[in-house]
């Protein structure tokens, strides 16, 4: 018994001591969030490699039909899709939660929330997960998804820090446009483009892309870039603060590229296909 109490003493002053030396680097640096959180931050990433290790064995049972003929590439992406479009979900209900929070809408600068912070540090974990993935697959999602995921795994160590809380709202809560677009490409894999479900769903998709990430998102980014402008950052490390404006144009700039794209989808995915459907017909009428 003696021995085991030991043993506990031992590993609770080594981690203790690894949170002294983590403070010590980092504090300095203002990013005090990284001695603050790191094992929250590291079980967070375990548990999605986890959850993406159970995603094959979950959806073979459960839509065996569909996964089973796929090919590895085609299976490895419907694991990435389908942990991407969880997060999404869980990451826009936490942040609808506390949209209306009245600590970090009274003082959208400073404002602070211990709660929030430690959820941050959850999304931290998958964050990093999601620039490994961007790393590892870089021929599959290129260059902007790859500065998307960077600019992501730094601001939420700022945000974690006590810092600029407030801005996780516009730019988290716009991940809800992304549980529609993770599930169009499931409904992809699922050979489901032609379905009613697959249209309604981008039509989602659009909507919620403009109005939160191209609407909502840049609204906040240019309120933040004008704070800066101002010299008002608060209690935030004024480079910080710039960097996060910074971040703001940036996404934005980005979405805008996006949205390019996506329309040009949406009129193949809600149009052209009507438009070529009805043409056949006709055609088929005619002869």
């Amino acid at each position: 018994m003696s021995h085991a109490v030991a043993e506990a003493s031992g590993a609770y002053a080594l981690l203790s001591g690894l949170d002294s030396a983590i403070h010590a680097v980092f504090d300095p640096m203002h990013l005090s969030g990284v001695g603050s959180y790191w094992r929250v931050v590291i079980m967070s990433l375990l548990a999605h490699i986890a959850i993406f290790k159970a995603i094959p064995v979950v959806t073979n049972l459960l839509v065996p039909r569909v996964y089973g003929p796929m090919n590895a590439v085609d299976k490895r992406s419907w694991c990435i899709f389908t942990l991407t479009l969880l997060h999404s979900a869980f990451d826009s209900a936490f942040i609808l939660a506390y949209l209306n929070n009245p600590a970090l809408n009274g003082d959208k600068m400073s404002g602070y929330n211990e709660q929030f912070e430690y959820f941050l540090a959850i999304v931290l974990g998958y964050y990093i997960w999601d620039l490994s993935v961007c790393l590892s697959d870089y021929s599959n999602f290129g260059l902007m998804y790859l500065i998307h995921g960077s600019l992501g795994v730094f601001g939420l160590l700022i945000l974690t820090s006590r810092q600029l809380q407030f801005y996780a709202i516009p730019y988290l809560l716009p991940e809800l446009s992304s549980v529609f677009l993770n599930l169009r490409h499931l409904l992809k894999y699922a050979g489901r483009t032609d379905s009613l479900v697959y249209k309604v769903n981008f039509l989602l998709f659009v909507v919620a892309f403009i109005s939160l990430r191209v609407g909502f998102e840049a609204y906040h980014s240019g309120l933040l870039a004008l704070n800066v402008y101002r010299g008002n950052t608060g209690n935030a490390f004024y480079p910080f603060a710039v960097y996060f404006a910074i971040l703001g144009i940036t996404l934005t700039a980005l979405n805008l590229i996006w949205l390019r794209q996506i329309l040009n989808a949406a009129y193949f995915t809600l149009f052209a296909g009507s438009s070529k459907k009805a043409t056949n017909a006709q055609t088929r009428k005619s002869e």
